[in-house]
């Protein structure tokens, strides 16, 4: 038999066998690691346990059911941790008891902070309601409380990865009782100061001046019960007092005001920035509730905050903004009223834009989105040859223009595509177009000086004028090539069941297309800075014919389906 100092010096051994390595008999989710390498370790947690989130788990959350895969939703098995626990697991024991000591741990679970769990189960969750105070003709109403549903998406998730890693294939689990913050019984002794502050009209002073005076019905509109520091308490809504509150203050409050220029189409000189004046919601309805229950003569001081405008007069000055460098007009022709309106929106988010040196313009990411969310009505635009109703019509107008006035700045232009077709209103080869969000102009301010962008637009044109600092001494000069790559339209015809019977009608003359180049050189004190080559590729405007029933194309010719959106101008009911 071994002697005990034999079996001491044995068990010392084996224990040092295992220095650096997981204690024996150290499981994690039933796997055996004793012996292994934290590497090692963590490569077996891995490829035996990872597999077992991808089960999918019916989960059953109060009355409601989903299906869950954790490994879908974001959980995985934490190796690193998992390890490090393992590691500081039975060192001692497994030392002092080897081949008996035995310990299975679970493996740690991550998850992401804000889960996606299945809407099903999202839907559990009910806001608890506090308890509210109403008063209407002096008479005090209190909507009890109401508790809610709470639910922990992050916890949800991690009993369903735990649930798979056992084998489970369901689990129930129950929401929590979430508690209102204002009990009803709380509301009730609350409201017994409601009556009291709003008995009679509070008067409003700003620095130190009467400014008006709130209603007792407004008071009473805006009488709540509101939890400060643990306890329920009677005050006023501010958003429900606010516009009282702004209207008895009237011009003495007022946003900030950036400095801009104002110009005359030849200088520009600065608009004074402006200080804004505001109050602060919260703070002024607390103000009032003071007042009303302190009593006596009732009056609440709104105490009046400044806010600095983002652009100063100085920040303005600066700038040495102060001459026209270049300017652009385009007449807007038969343009309808939504486009003109287009045109016009378009030009009041233009205007007053500054443009910093060594800075890359672009009009998409200045003007945003044409939408009807932004204001934008139908006009028309070019699709396949054809105008076609579209929000937001009358951008290219805006952006040719403004293209007018960059060339003939000299300024980089980095991005600018011509139309498909040409439009002879903006020049052979001087037309630039764009389409949220793919197709945009843009231009980099190369100048050492801020650039200044006005535009207007009224009924008849567009106009775009650019201001900076004393003009640099840039000499532009624009050439205009011959036309190349000549392309005759060609005939297509269009079924219209409205257009007169067995007649072929010219719709659209068509244009021939092709390629132009205009060449632009920038000449500053006799040195060449730049000369460029812009190219304009137009495609050729197909000659249009609609056919009426009981007509047919001449020759080899077929009909060709019209653009998406195209309305026969024969048809009695077009849509709106």
């Amino acid at each position: 038999m071994l002697s005990a100092v034999a079996l001491i010096g044995l068990t010392i051994i084996h224990g040092l066998s295992f220095r650096g390595d997981v204690a024996p008999g150290v499981r994690v989710g039933g796997i055996d690691l004793g012996g292994l390498s934290p590497e090692d370790a963590k490569a077996l947690i891995h490829q035996q346990l990872s597999p077992k989130l991808d089960r999918t788990i019916t989960v059953r959350l109060d009355q409601q059911s989903a299906e869950m895969v954790p490994a879908d939703l974001g959980a995985t098995i934490d190796t690193t941790q998992t390890v490090a626990i393992a590691m500081r697991t039975g060192r001692l024991r497994s030392l002092l008891l080897p081949f008996i000591y035995s310990s299975d741990l679970r493996p740690v679970i991550a998850t992401p902070t804000r889960p996606r769990i299945p809407a099903t189960l999202r839907a559990v969750a009910e806001p608890a309601r506090s308890a509210r105070v109403r008063i209407s003709n002096g008479k005090i109403t209190v909507t009890p409380a109401r508790t809610g549903s709470s639910v922990s998406a992050r916890m949800l998730l991690h009993a369903t990865a735990v649930a798979a890693l056992d084998d489970q294939s369901r689990i129930t689990l129950k929401s929590t009782v979430a508690q209102p913050a204002i009990s009803t019984a709380e509301a009730k002794v609350a409201a017994a100061k409601a009556l009291k502050i709003v008995s009679s009209p509070v008067a409003l002073n700003a620095n130190g001046n009467r400014v008006g005076a709130l209603s007792t019905k407004t008071l009473q509109a805006a009488v709540m019960v509101r939890n400060e520091n643990g306890k329920p308490t009677i005050a006023f809504d501010p958003d429900t007092l606010q516009p009282a509150i702004r209207e008895a203050l009237g011009k003495r409050i007022g946003a900030a005001q950036s400095a801009i220029w104002e110009t005359n189409g030849e200088r520009a000189w600065v608009i004074p920035a402006k200080q804004g004046v505001g109050f602060n919601p919260r703070a002024a309805a607390d103000a009032v509730r003071d007042a009303a229950l302190a009593g006596g003569i009732r009056q609440a001081e709104i105490t009046l905050t400044t806010t600095p405008p983002k652009r100063t007069t100085a920040d303005a000055e600066a700038y040495g903004i102060t001459t026209k460098v270049a300017g652009a007009i385009t007449e807007l022709g038969d343009s309808s009223g939504n486009r003109l309106h287009n045109v016009s929106l378009m030009a009041q988010i233009l205007d007053n834009r500054l443009v910093m040196p060594g800075e890359t313009f672009s009009f998409n990411n200045a003007v945003g989105p044409r939408s009807p969310e932004r204001g934008y009505l139908e006009g028309l635009a070019i699709v396949d040859g054809l105008m076609i109703p579209s929000i937001g019509g009358g951008v290219c107008q805006v952006t040719s223009t403004l293209y007018h006035a960059v060339f003939a700045t000299g300024l980089q232009i980095v991005d600018r595509r011509n139309h498909s077709f040409y439009i002879p209103a903006y020049g052979l080869g001087m037309d630039a177009t764009v389409s949220w969000s793919d197709l945009d102009f843009k231009f980099r301010n190369n100048t050492e000086h801020p650039l200044l962008i006005r535009a207007t637009a009224d009924a008849s044109t567009m106009l775009v004028n650019l201001y900076s600092a004393s003009a640099d001494g840039r000499v532009v000069t624009r050439s205009t090539g011959d036309r190349y790559d000549v392309k005759p339209p060609e005939p297509r015809y269009f079924e219209d069941p409205f257009a007169p019977p067995k007649e072929v009608i010219k719709y659209v003359a068509g244009q021939e297309g092709f390629a132009v180049d205009v060449t632009r050189k920038v000449v500053l004190n006799g040195e060449t800075l730049s000369q460029d080559v812009f190219v304009s590729t137009y495609a050729s405007q197909p000659v249009t014919y609609i056919v009426g029933p009981g007509a047919y194309p001449p020759g080899d010719n077929v009909f060709e389906a019209p653009p998406f959106g195209w309305v026969s101008p024969y048809d009695p009911t077009p849509p709106t």
